[in-house]
């Protein structure tokens, strides 16, 4: 009887089981075709049945992580991790991108680097992700509510003429027939337009004229310059066919639409499409000769990069352009947009930022070279921040799902316009002993890898200021005949800031004479002793140090060391002292240097030449001081 209960338990565990795996495969396999939700719950009910492993838990993951959902995503990630098996890299990546969300950035800078160092790509380190941010200032940008947004999704904002804007929005507003998208069960997105009120703000909204929006996704528009050409995002779909790849994947593509009676018509696939990845956020260069998108197709390094191409007057398109691994990252990068003076916006998570993704412009600093800036608070967030899009009157608009549990995103409207980056380096070079400035100097600035990238002579007062990029440092070298040249190290200035520096320099040994003091032409602090001392104090060996430096640097420099005691005690002992003092400054040059004994000579004059007469007048202890002390004179020839 227990055999046969025995055998009963085990038939219906084997049952159990296998319903569950086969439960398993069937939510991957809505997983697979981008059904997050219906995945997701699947994967929820499966663990509430006590059915658990890493692969359930990454999968359930993703499908919150993939709907800005960050929270849940994050929970579900610690529970794939308790696992402690093998983590495919870009799990890295996501969850530490959720702990950002959350404010955990310690934590999550270490399961960053961890991805990036899974990369093994030489020219995308750890710091491009999680080294310091290079921003603008927070108070460049105001943000509002647009007055726009609906309970469930509106972003991708784009200026439709002079006074309206279009948008992406799921707003359902048919009658009868309600779609939804398996990805985030919401409706649909649509395009629509809005009115441009004059605080900024939006109102007005009404669904784009014309067949550009079907029964499907659209979204994220452009529109040439002379308002009769639409370019739009929308799934693979047209003419009545959805177009899927081989593994049942319906991907992104980019139209267009010709405007005919108010009316947008004669929808058109772009050639530069493929049906094996996505094509998407179609942005014009002001001048109308680009046409930059976001891809995913080969050659992207992340989840998705930014390409152009040019747009040529006869309707062809020229050689598809990847736009590089300065702005591409093994992140994402997407939704750009170009301003009317040409820059460059664009969101990234794979840049240094506050988390999810964030809004970045491409600009040039004062030497030509290109650079990418966060863009800061308010703008950015801990959330996704994107579809930055702004006019040169400072009206503006940005999409985010910023205090949004269930990751839907909202339009605001931003006020301001971008600050231009710039910093002032000012300075003077003088003559270290003399402190008379160098009217001859030359100032070179160069940057971090030793490359010169502005040379100027300073003037008459042997000043210079120059216009420098406030986010990075530099090194300043001063050249000028007859003197070493010296280098220092400028860190980075706050945007619009000012600083002054000083470069003193010191005399070449070449122009040294005989009999001269290098003490004075070294500008050396003294050579001190305590009372009744030849010890060399450690504050001094930093000076006698640089008089071993130069030995070894001129050869044919030999040096008498002179020595001097104060006027307190017997004339014979002070001798006696000095010469003890002499002897005290050459060894240790001699032993600390390795300096040939024959090029240095040493004597005590006692108290014989003070610098401070004590016989005549009641010395302080401070003046007897300054008798105590060790001079170098320069011997030239052997």
């Amino acid at each position: 009887m227990k055999r046969f209960l025995l055998t009963i338990i085990l038939i219906a565990f084997s049952v159990f089981a296998w319903s569950q795996e086969g439960r398993k495969e069937r939510a991957d396999n809505a997983y697979s075709k981008h059904a997050f939700i219906t995945a997701g719950e699947m994967y929820q009910s499966l663990i509430d049945q006590g059915y658990e492993s890493a692969d359930l838990y990454g999968k359930l993951g993703n499908t919150f992580y993939f709907n800005a959902r960050y929270q849940e995503a994050l929970e579900a990630y610690e529970k794939m991790l308790s696992f402690k098996t093998g983590v495919p890299k870009e799990y890295y990546f996501r969850y530490g991108q959720c702990l950002r969300v959350v404010g955990k950035d310690k934590k999550a800078e270490k399961y960053l680097k961890k991805f990036y160092q899974s990369l093994s790509v030489d020219n995308h380190t750890p710091s491009q992700l999680i080294g310091e941010i290079n921003t603008l200032a927070p108070q460049d940008y105001v943000l509002i509510d647009a007055r726009i947004n609906s309970e469930v999704a509106d972003f991708g904002t784009a200026f439709y003429g002079e006074d309206k804007i279009v948008f992406s929005s799921a707003r359902d507003t048919g009658l009868f027939v309600s779609r939804k998208d398996k990805w985030n069960a919401m409706p649909f997105l649509k395009l629509y337009t809005a009115t441009i009120n004059p605080d900024g703000t939006l109102s007005e909204v009404e669904k784009l004229e014309g067949s550009v929006n079907s029964k499907f996704h659209q979204s994220t528009a452009a529109l040439s310059s002379d308002g009769k050409t639409l370019y739009f995002t929308r799934n693979n779909f047209n003419k009545g066919k959805f177009g899927k790849d081989e593994r049942g994947i319906n991907h992104l593509k980019i139209y267009k639409a010709i405007l005919d009676n108010g009316s947008w018509k004669y929808i058109e696939e772009l050639s530069i499409n493929g049906e094996d990845y996505s094509t998407a956020h179609p942005a014009l260069s002001p001048d109308g000769k680009y046409l930059y998108f976001a891809s995913d197709r080969s050659g992207s390094l992340g989840d998705s990069d930014l390409f152009r191409v040019e747009l040529k007057s006869d309707g062809e398109f020229g050689a598809i352009e990847h736009l590089g691994d300065r702005i591409n990252t093994p992140g994402k990068e997407s939704f750009p947009f170009i301003d009317q003076d040409g820059n460059l916006y664009f969101s990234s998570n794979g840049h240094s930022g506050f988390g999810g993704l964030d809004v970045f412009v491409v600009v040039f600093d004062e030497f030509g070279r290109e650079q990418i800036v966060n863009l800061n608070q308010p703008i950015n967030s801990a959330f996704d921040d994107f579809g930055f899009a702004t006019r040169k009157d400072g009206i503006g608009y940005l999409s985010s799902n910023r205090g949004q549990k269930d990751g839907f995103d909202n339009i605001y409207s931003v006020q301001g316009t971008k600050t231009k980056l710039q910093a002032t380096l000012c300075g003077q070079v003088l003559d270290s002993i003399s402190k008379q400035p160098i009217i001859s100097a030359v100032i070179e600035l160069r940057n971090s890898d030793n490359q010169v990238l502005t040379t100027v002579t300073v003037d008459d007062q042997g000043q210079f200021c120059l216009p420098v990029w406030p986010l990075e440092g530099y090194n300043l070298r001063a050249v000028a005949s007859g003197f070493e040249h010296k280098e220092i190290w400028i860190t980075p200035i706050a945007n619009h800031g000012k600083r002054n520096v000083t470069l003193e320099l010191v005399k070449d040994m070449a122009v040294f004479k005989e009999g001269d003091d290098l003490a004075k032409q070294l500008n050396l602090n003294p050579i001190y002793f305590d009372f009744d001392g030849s010890g060399i104090r450690k504050v001094s060996e930093i000076e006698l140090a640089k008089v071993i430096a130069v030995l070894k640097k001129y050869p044919e420099f030999n040096l008498k060391v002179n020595s001097h005691t104060d006027s307190r005690g017997s004339r014979e002992y002070n001798l006696s002292l000095s010469e003890r003092r002499a002897k005290s400054t050459v060894d240790f040059i001699i032993e600390k240097g390795k300096i040939n004994p024959n090029r240095i000579k040493g004597q005590g004059y006692g108290e014989s030449r003070p610098l401070k007469d004590c016989e005549k007048t009641n010395c302080s202890g401070q003046e007897h001081q300054l008798n105590r002390r060790s001079e170098f004179k320069i011997v030239l020839g052997k």
